[in-house]
């Protein structure tokens, strides 16, 4: 090789060496992880997270691509449908705005508390699209009747029992 290949070459490798020290992934996921399990009281709507329900109609998301159901939002006072630990500590909380809705909201976040079936529980966090029951998540404890139901994905950032 002649010397401008060999200084191009270490240019490159120093300069990659460079950005993937500086945006590591692993680091930010470590973060978003304990700022999940944060448990709070008295969670409130806010600037930040706004009410769904004054955002969203909550008896129809069917109408809702997925690409709009990106935000931050508050789930103020949902009912737990469904409540399970995976093998990682993880909880899989199914949602509904009612005891007696079929809209389904799941969080799969950790938690200090322990949350059981029937819990009303606030959420703070981001929508992150719609998604299906799978396999997964029934084998982390879910009910098999939810098999393959319609879910809005949301992240947690603050939860309040």
């Amino acid at each position: 090789m002649n010397r401008k290949r060999i200084a191009l070459l270490t240019g490159l490798t120093l300069l990659a060496g460079a950005v993937v020290n500086t945006t590591n992934p692993l680091r930010n996921a470590v973060k978003n992880d304990a700022e999940a399990a944060q448990i709070k009281t008295n969670l409130k709507p806010n600037s930040k997270y706004p009410d769904i329900a004054k955002k969203l109609d909550l008896t129809s998301m069917e109408q809702y691509s997925s690409v709009n159901l990106f935000m931050n939002v508050t789930l103020k006072d949902f009912y737990v449908k469904e409540s399970s630990i995976d093998n990682y500590g993880q909880s899989h909380l199914l949602l509904a705005p009612l005891k007696t809705s079929d809209q389904y909201f799941l969080v799969i976040t950790k938690s200090a508390k322990t949350i059981k079936k029937n819990d009303m529980i606030t959420v703070q966090g981001f929508m992150n699209g719609k998604t299906r029951i799978d396999n997964a998540q029934i084998a982390a404890g879910l009910n098999q009747k939810y098999l393959n139901k319609k879910v809005v994905s949301l992240i947690a950032d603050n939860l309040s029992l």
